[in-house]
This record gives C-alpha cells, sequence and structure tokens, in this order.
C-alpha cells in the first residue's frame, strides 16, 4: 500500500460526517458524526488492496466474519463493533469511538494513578483475554496503542475485528505481510500461534501499567508475571494464571483480602468462577437459588432473535443475581456471565423468601408486583435495542 493515504470526503456514506482523521501504516482512522444516531463513531478504512495481498490470508470474508463476531460479543471494557462498509476504493469498520488516550501515549510515573488502580486495570485486561480464549477468540491483537484509560479511569479496549484489521495493515506495510499471526497458515487460522501472541501482547500491556504509576512497588511484580507470560507454552492456562498472580498482587499492594459480603452469609455455600462461565442462562428453569457476589464481576445480558448479546447491567460485590426467579419462580431472564474471577455465596430461594416473610409480608407482595414489572421493562429496553440498532 502506498504510505500517504488519500484524504477522506467530507461525508461517509451520507451518514457520517468526518469531524477528523489520521493516516497511519496503512489506514485511516476517522473520529465521524453519525448524523443518523447523533453520536461519534470510530471509522477505520483500508484500501481494497490489503484484503488481497497474498502474504496475509486474510481477505474480505474473513474481515466480515470478524465484524459480525465482535458485534454480536458484548463487554464493558471492550468498543462496540458497529458493521462493515466499502465503497469503490476502501473498506470501512466502525465502532464506538474511545475516550481518553491510548495506554503508550500516557506519560510515565503518573501522580494520580495509583498502584492499586494500575494492578486491576491489569486484572481487568487479562480477565478480557481469559474470557476470550475461552469462548473461541484468540489472536485479538491487543496492544498499549489499542487500549485506552479515559479521565474518569475507565479501561477500555479495541473491538477485536478492528484490531485485527489495523494489525494487518501495519504489517503489510512494515513487513511486506510477513509478522506475527500472518505466514503460510494464513491470518489467524493457527490457535497456537495465536495464544502465544496473546501471551506476549498481554505481557506488553501489564508492563506498560506497570510504568504508569509514581510508586515502584508495583514494577517488580509485573515484571515476574510478564516474564512467566512469555516463558509459558502457546497451549497452557498462562492468561488465567497471570490472572491469579495478579490477584495475588492486588492483596500484596491493597493489604487487605477481598471483602466478605455480611457475616449472615457466612454459613451459606460458596461458589468460584472463572472469566466466560456463566451462574446461569437467559431461559434456565429457576432452580430455587439466588447468589450474592462476595468477588469480581458479572455481566447480566440477554440474547436477541439474531442471537446478538444485549448488555443489560453489571453485578459487583454485594449486588443479589438472579433474585427474579426466586421471586416469581419462572425462567431465568437474562444470562449471567462471569467476567473476572469471581466468587458467589448461594443462597437458597426458600431461605430467601423467609427473610422477607419476617421483614413483612406487604414487602414481599410488592416485591412480586416489581418483578413482574422488570421483567416486562427489560424485555421491552431489549426488545427497543434491537430495533433502533443500539450499541449494547
Amino acid at each position: 500500500m502506498n504510505e500517504k493515504v488519500p484524504l477522506l470526503p467530507g461525508t461517509l456514506f451520507d451518514r457520517y460526517r468526518v469531524q477528523s482523521s489520521t493516516s497511519d501504516a496503512g489506514f485511516i482512522r476517522a473520529i465521524c458524526h453519525d448524523t443518523k444516531a447523533n453520536r461519534m463513531v470510530s471509522v477505520v478504512g483500508v484500501e481494497k488492496s490489503l484484503l488481497e495481498h497474498p502474504g496475509t490470508g486474510y481477505d474480505l470474508a474473513l474481515l466480515q466474519a470478524d465484524v459480525e463476531q465482535a458485534r454480536a460479543t458484548t463487554h464493558p471494557s471492550v468498543l462496540q463493533a458497529e458493521e462493515m462498509l466499502q465503497d469503490d476504493t476502501r473498506i470501512y469498520v466502525v465502532s464506538e469511538v474511545s475516550e481518553g488516550l491510548s495506554l503508550n501515549r500516557l506519560p510515565k510515573r503518573v501522580a494520580n494513578i495509583s498502584s492499586s488502580f494500575a494492578a486491576s486495570a491489569m486484572v481487568r485486561l487479562l480477565s478480557l483475554l481469559e474470557l476470550s480464549q475461552r469462548i473461541g477468540q484468540s489472536g485479538l491483537c491487543l496492544s498499549p496503542s489499542e487500549a485506552y484509560l479515559s479521565p474518569k479511569g475507565v479501561i477500555k479496549v479495541e473491538n477485536f475485528a478492528t484490531a485485527r484489521l489495523m494489525h494487518v495493515a501495519r504489517s503489510i506495510h512494515t513487513h511486506n505481510g510477513a509478522g506475527t499471526l500472518l505466514g503460510s497458515f494464513g491470518a489467524f487460522r493457527e490457535p497456537a500461534l495465536c495464544r502465544a501472541d496473546d501471551a506476549e501482547r498481554a505481557a506488553v500491556m501489564i508492563e506498560t501499567l506497570a510504568e504508569l504509576p509514581e510508586t515502584d512497588d508495583l514494577r517488580p511484580l509485573a515484571q515476574r508475571v510478564a516474564g512467566n507470560l512469555r516463558n509459558s507454552s502457546s497451549m497452557d492456562n498462562s492468561i488465567a494464571n497471570a490472572v491469579e498472580q495478579l490477584r495475588g498482587v492486588q492483596v500484596t499492594i491493597g493489604g487487605k483480602r477481598p471483602m466478605e459480603v455480611t457475616t449472615s452469609t457466612n454459613n451459606h455455600a460458596r461458589r468460584s468462577l472463572r472469566p466466560g462461565e456463566y451462574l446461569f442462562h437467559q431461559g434456565d428453569a429457576s432452580n430455587g437459588e439466588c447468589y450474592v457476589l462476595d468477588e469480581g464481576l458479572v455481566q447480566i445480558s440477554k440474547c436477541t432473535n439474531d442471537g446478538r448479546e444485549l448488555f443489560l447491567d453489571l453485578s459487583k460485590p454485594g449486588d443479589i443475581i438472579g433474585e427474579m426467579a426466586v421471586l416469581d419462580d419462572r425462567p431465568r431472564m437474562a444470562s449471567a456471565m462471569v467476567l473476572e474471577p469471581s466468587e458467589v455465596v448461594i443462597i437458597k430461594g426458600a431461605d430467601f423468601l423467609q427473610r422477607l416473610e419476617k421483614s413483612d409480608i406487604i414487602a414481599v407482595k410488592l416485591l412480586e408486583v416489581m418483578a413482574s414489572r422488570i421483567r416486562y421493562q427489560s424485555s421491552e429496553i431489549a426488545r427497543l435495542k434491537e430495533m433502533l440498532g443500539a450499541k449494547a
């Protein structure tokens, strides 16, 4: 591809009004105003010849499949993919716009970034990689340039379709198509190669995050975890092991163990879950249990008729999960998937209702009515999101 890419027109597809654009290593990145939805989006464009390059094995069909998978899979830390478009000369991927700076553009030794925050960001990013591998996605091509820290301290990463496309463009521009994940096997087709690349990229992001805090206490611990990732086999559980090591680092940095929700739950059974596991699925029959999240992060989502996952809520430590099915004894209205290593306290439905009844029978009846209304409202929200094409 030519090093100098022509500027984009003022408006793309009579919808996306270009606000700013930059060219970098074979692709154009533009921030556009979506005039139809009245919001800002990110548009990455590449020349069509890039997807005809013989050295990568990455073609239009693979990109389309990546975009469809990225659209169907949601995560609060991943920028949502929207659609793939093309004109006479270029192919474009439209996605949610990032806020803040990429990690590789942040200065080192930032006074208002604590070691505790950096360690939690490491767990979040690596848990995302572990989750992706568990659901069959690898070779995500995430690096410090594809991870963003907002002014509010929120970590976001590129959807993997956009990240892969930019990786292919850079490889062709820099190495004429030769590079990690690109070769005789074709792009992203060799599982061991993809897993090894994920581990290497995870190590780089850990080291980058460790450089942000002003204090030095996190760096040697992070370097040890990064070294373990690099020395691991491409087929082992290196990402999952690194997450557990980083959780230990969090304890070392923070000086305390994860909280227990309440002393009244100490006699109840507990369950530990890994990223990608489900507490329950949408449509499952009520098993007479609800859960109190003691540690971790759980995503509540509904699946649409076309198979797209719509994000409804995030459950954090202290939240009750699955109480609706206990209150009205109907099938689970949504799915609860674990995003970070989590531990829940299992509350049997009979015990849950007995405690409520001791408080006030009127309160129980009121909660049953509220449960019915919430079920209806959640279904309406999911229906409207699907109809309007809103971000999950």
